[in-house]
């Protein structure tokens, strides 16, 4: 045909239970935060690792098991959905998980309230 390319659909999950997933399985999913630094440290996700949007073209460098699944994320949900459909056209398993202002689970970070803070085990 015209060589347009693969058409990408982006799974979405809810950001709630893409976390709660990660929980019964932490060695198949990476929760990756695409906020800058100074917003993760802030808040994220707990066990979220922090890969800025800006830096996404050097992904592979960071992520190259392209058999794990990665769940994204970001304070801007545009930023996770393109996020995502780039990283689909390079053969990713990568699921939306949308904006962090919906996020209600275990949190990390300076600004996490008591009873979401992770416990040190």
């Amino acid at each position: 045909m015209f060589g347009f390319g693969k058409k990408v659909e982006i799974k979405k999950i809810d950001i709630n239970e893409g976390f709660r997933q990660y929980e019964k399985n932490p060695d198949k999913i990476t929760i990756i935060c695409l906020d800058e630094l100074k917003d993760y440290d802030e808040l994220h996700i707990a066990d979220a690792e922090c890969f800025p949007f800006r830096l996404l073209d050097r992904f592979e460098e960071s992520y190259p098991n392209k058999n794990m699944k990665y769940y994204l994320y970001a304070i801007n949900k545009a930023l996770s959905e393109k996020a995502c459909k780039k990283l689909l056209k390079k053969d990713y398993v990568v699921y939306d998980l949308g904006s962090f202002l919906n996020y209600r689970e275990r949190e990390e970070g300076f600004q996490a309230t008591r009873k979401n803070r992770r416990r040190k085990r």
